[in-house]
């Protein structure tokens, strides 16, 4: 294997992958082969299960695999396939969650030089999972990415509020984020398989993943300050207060909010973004209350933040954020509000016409 701190050659994975699975397997089952066909998988490995049988492992080994790589590595895996006990593998010397996600979804096997295995052979019946390393340990310079902070959820927030493909320029001009974070963002979700680029224009392949990876990596209290509240008159008489006009902006999302498009079931407490949790308290007669509060207020880092963008009046009149903000709040929420945000999820599905603008 290459020395500490030193980024391993493909030749040095496919040693440390034979060594993984040898050690993961009882003593003489494992008979690792390393390849140099053209066109052909990098390394076999032969098992030989006493009384049951053997299966080959055809391993093809990348420097790096990311989710958008994963259709063409499908193609080339079934083209080696030639008998039932073939098993084709995919190995890099880090495999990220979402790629490794993705796979297993494809029902592949897989493994990583930092440990992470998921191995299915079906005859003879072997099965091998274990757990690495959630980052990559030899990635060196910028880090490759993720949909944390405003910038990205700007443009995450326009992607999923509007069914359009876009140019730069636009998604520029209506998320309101910098060339340089957008073209970052944008350049992350490609690898990510998120986002295809078609021409000039970007388009979303699956907004409900693009959702999720979002909400993922953004928990509802990752960005805001946080401070628990009580109305002593309930959360129905604080949502009659929301609903008079007020001079500052706010946007009830959670389990509250939920209930104008997916009825779900009654909440104990209102989540709420403010622009100034002191100003709002204030202004609202809301009383700390650490112990049993009925409002939580959420105040953003900046006052333009997202939770404020393309918000939506219900009927009782106070003002509720969009869909997506509050499937993704509910999403990496406490106690039931997963649960809710799944709800949510597949009402958007069946009305994506009512909540994605043109």
């Amino acid at each position: 294997m290459a020395a500490i701190g030193e980024v391993p050659t493909e030749g040095d994975v496919a040693r440390q992958i034979s060594a993984l699975l040898r050690d993961r397997l009882p003593t003489g089952w494992a008979t690792p082969e390393m390849l140099s066909s053209p066109g052909g998988p990098d390394l076999r490995i032969d098992i030989d299960v006493p009384s049951a049988g053997r299966a080959r492992l055809l391993v093809e080994v990348k420097r790096l695999v990311e989710r958008r790589d994963i259709p063409r590595l499908i193609k080339q895996l079934q083209a080696w396939t030639s008998t039932p006990g073939d098993v084709p593998v995919i190995a890099a010397r880090y495999l990220s969650p979402s790629v490794r996600e993705a796979l297993t979804e494809e029902g592949l096997s897989w493994v990583d030089a930092t440990g992470n295995m998921r191995i299915m052979v079906e005859r003879p019946a072997v099965f091998i999972s274990d757990r690495g390393e959630d980052r990559d340990p030899w990635r060196r310079g910028r880090p490759r990415g993720t949909l944390k902070g405003e910038p990205a959820a700007r443009v995450v927030r326009a992607l999923l509020d509007y069914r359009r493909g876009w140019r730069v320029r636009d998604l520029i001009a209506t998320s309101g984020t910098s060339s340089g974070a957008t073209y970052r963002v944008l350049d992350y979700l490609q690898r990510e398989d998120l986002i295809v680029k078609n021409d000039a224009l970007y388009q979303v392949t699956d907004w409900e993943r693009l959702l999720r990876a979002w909400s993922l990596d953004t928990p509802l209290d990752s960005a805001t300050r946080t401070m628990a509240f009580i109305d002593s008159r309930g959360v129905s008489h604080l949502l009659s207060t929301l609903s008079k006009d007020w001079w500052f902006p706010y946007a009830v999302t959670g389990s509250v909010a939920v209930q104008e498009w997916a009825p779900y079931a009654p909440s104990k407490a209102a989540y709420v973004y403010v622009s100034s949790i002191q100003e709002a308290a204030t202004q609202w007669n809301l009383r700390v209350n650490v112990a049993a509060p009925n409002a939580i207020l959420l105040e953003p880092a900046t006052v333009g933040d997202v939770p404020f963008v393309n918000t939506v009046m219900t009927e009782a009149g106070y003002t509720i954020a969009a869909p997506p903000q509050v499937a993704a709040d509910l999403l990496s929420g406490p106690g039931r509000e997963p649960a809710e945000g799944e709800f949510l999820i597949e009402w958007m599905k069946a009305n994506e016409e009512r909540w994605r603008r043109d």
